[in-house]
This record gives structure tokens, sequence and C-alpha cells, in this order.
């Protein structure tokens, strides 16, 4: 297919693109060729993000309306609204760009999300597939966030630590995942699908549950989101390892690159703070519709620090601006 040239995309390609996104009764004037903007009716309260995806070209629509509506869910909110801002290097075709509106276009769906539309352009400024979103949701509860946790609330979890990580490692270094994996090499693709990276259906369960804070630990893992809670929150907190769900892959792959998994990308994971009786019925409705929980600590006074514990010590929990995967770039370049 011949490329497309720098700039703008022409609008009769647009217009094909453009039928991926959401028309609905909602939306009083939806995506189109010329419009600069869509117009929805408002609300009394609304939860506003925006996250791009820089990490990996393959399957990137659906990185992209995960993480931003995962934004919304960590809040308490319900993602409503998505923007797009889609960036493609010189070289890019009419096909890869098609590829990558129907991946944001069924995730969107599957998510219940109104996808509005955006911008689309062919820039020398970037070497590879740059998405960038932005989600709008409503508040139907009060807002949640980081600071709200409580002395002796438990901290809990959803599905199991490193999850986008392990599914973007293996996508991007194929040999040697295959290799170290074997038959599982397929089965953790399909993470990024099934479980999947988004929590909207952990929000619509956990949505009258009187959770006290919420986080969707994306950078630094369960590490650096278990560290966020306590900072926002002034609290301390201790952590159980043995209590923290992590797959045998995960390991094997956080191995191989020298990686903790405790501090790999973890969307898909909702975590998340609650009194202990509200902590117990919040794990229970998850696992009732098929979504693993667990109890993995506990909040502490202020100042009493934020521990790891293992087999009955504790140690310092570490704390790093950076995530894991960093490590991947430099083992070498993708095979």
């Amino acid at each position: 297919m011949r490329p497309l040239a720098v700039g703008k995309l022409p609008t009769e390609i647009l217009e094909k693109l453009l039928r991926h996104t959401s028309h609905s009764p909602l939306l009083s004037v939806a995506a189109a060729p010329g419009e600069d903007a869509a117009v929805a009716p408002g609300a009394d309260t609304i939860v506003i993000t925006a996250d791009p995806i820089t990490f990996t070209a393959e399957r990137i629509g659906a990185y992209t309306v995960a993480v931003n509506a995962n934004d919304i869910v960590a809040m308490g909110g319900r993602p409503v609204y998505l923007t797009t801002t889609v960036l493609l290097a010189p070289g890019a075709t009419e096909e890869t760009v098609e590829q990558i509106f129907q991946d944001i276009g069924a995730a969107c769906r599957a998510a219940g999300i109104l996808w509005v539309g955006g911008h689309t352009e062919v820039t020398p400024v970037v070497r590879r597939t740059i998405v960038c979103g932005q989600a709008v949701g409503f508040l139907s509860r009060p807002a949640l966030g980081t600071g709200g946790a409580r002395p002796g609330d438990v901290l809990c979890m959803t599905k199991w630590a490193g999850l986008e990580g392990t599914t973007t490692i293996a996508r991007e270094r194929p040999r040697e995942a295959r290799q170290i994996l074997g038959a599982r090499y397929t089965e953790v693709l399909g993470w990024l699908d099934t479980p999947g990276i988004s929590i909207v259906e952990e929000g619509r369960v956990l949505e009258e549950c009187p959770l006290t804070a919420a986080h969707d630990p994306t950078e630094g893992g369960i590490r650096t989101g278990v560290q966020e809670i306590c900072r926002r929150s002034g609290l301390g907190a201790v952590l159980r390892e043995e209590d923290i769900p992590v797959r045998e892959e995960t390991r094997l792959l956080c191995a191989r690159y020298g990686m903790d998994p405790l501090g790999l990308l973890s969307s898909g994971v909702f975590l998340f703070t609650a009194a202990p009786g509200d902590a117990e019925r919040a794990c229970g409705l998850l696992r009732e519709r098929g979504i693993p929980a667990a109890h993995v600590g506990r909040m502490l006074e202020a100042g009493d620090g934020v521990w790891l514990e293992k087999s009955g010590e504790r140690q310092a929990l570490a704390w790093s601006e950076q995530d894991e995967m960093v490590k991947l770039e430099a083992a070498g370049a993708a095979d």
C-alpha cells in the first residue's frame, strides 16, 4: 500500500475511518470531517484525564482506551467519552491507521465508551505511532482518588501484578518470550483482552461499595501504586508478599530481564482500600463476577513506614520513579 502523505489525512480517508467512532443520540454533534469538536449534554460533576501510549505500537488502540478509562474508574467515575490524537510516522499506510481505528472502536464498544473523534496526522516529528487519549466521565458517588485511606483499612487488588507489563514484554520480545514461556506464550499475549487491562468492569461491580481510596497502578506497578496511596493519605502500609498474586509467566519473563514483578506496569489491576468488612464484601462481589481479587495488606498509622513483609519479616518497600520496563530497553533491540 502507498504510504500516506505527511500532514492531515485526506477527507475521503478520514470519512471512512470515522465510521469507527461513536454515533449516538447522546451526542448532539458526533465526529465528522470538518467539525472542530464533538458536543454532548453536560453533567454537574465530571472527571477528566489524559494519557498517551508511547511504549508499544501493537494493539495501541486497546491500550489507549484502557489506560484512559481506568483513570476515570479509579476516581469512582464512569468513563463516557474519549477523544484521541493519533500521530503517525512517515511511511504509515491507510491499512495501518485503519487497524488502529478498528482497535480503538472495538475497545470503546466493549467498555461502553463513546469515542467522539479527535485528530489524526502523519508527522516527521515521531518515529513510531503515538496515540494520546483524553477521557471524560461522570461521578455518581463521592470522588475516590488515592488520598482517603484510613489506618486499619485493608489493601486489596484485582487480577495479578505486572499484568500489562508481562503481555507487553511478550509482544516486544516475541522470540525470547516464546523460548521462555513455550506454549504459554500465546496465552500471555491474550492477557491484553482476557482478563484485559481495563478496570471498567471492576468499577461497575464496586459502584455501591464504600471504598476509601482507589488507584490504577500503571508505571511502577503495585509497588509504586501502594506508595502513592500512602503518600496521598499520609499513612504507612504493610504488604504481604505471599498474598500478592503474581503469575509464573510474569516471574519467568521478569527473571530474564532482571525485573521486579511488583514494579512492573500493572494496568488492569484495581488497587483499593476499604474497612475490613467492606473489603471482604467488595472482593466477594468481584469474585462472583469472575474477577480475581485478593487482600494483600493493610494501612498503618502515619509515620509507621511502608513495608513488604516476607515470611514474617519486614523490609522497606522500595520506591522508584521508573517502571521496570525501562530494563527491557537496556537489554538491547527488539528481536
